[in-house]
């Protein structure tokens, strides 16, 4: 069964402060590992949010499909936490903007994907990192 996410549109002229956790969660990812998942998500990626003055991205998901990840550098905006949503029209800086434009066509990005690239770009950066056994 699919998920259904609630209806949501940024404020259509200004910067508007949003909950996370209800129509997505935000993975927030310093924009020197998130140009890299960028490029290995290609078409594969959802809208994404750039705030140049943070020096960060963030993809929206699913609420609560991040929860278990622990990427280095990668935070999850769930529950509790706010995010500074540009109008749509608002498509590059200065300031926070659409670094990847939403569309009707292009809302969420799949977690299984963003977290594969994520996992990918981390290990450039950091070199792999070993994973106790189960």
């Amino acid at each position: 069964m699919a998920e259904r996410v609630q209806p949501w549109a940024p404020h259509r002229d200004r910067v508007e402060l949003m909950a996370c956790g209800g129509a997505w969660d935000a993975i927030k990812v310093p924009r020197f590992i998130g140009r890299g998942g960028l490029e290995r998500l290609g078409d594969e990626t959802g809208a994404v949010i750039e705030d140049p003055y943070g020096h960060v991205v963030y993809w929206l998901v699913l609420p609560g499909t991040a929860d278990t990840w622990d990427l280095y550098r990668v935070d999850r905006l769930g529950t509790a936490s706010y995010l500074a949503v540009p109008p749509v029209e608002r498509t590059e800086g200065p300031g926070v903007h659409w670094r990847v434009p939403l569309a009707p066509e292009r809302y969420l990005t799949a977690p299984e994907a963003l977290h594969a690239a994520l996992v990918a770009e981390v290990n450039v950066w950091t070199g792999p990192r070993a994973v106790p056994p189960s």
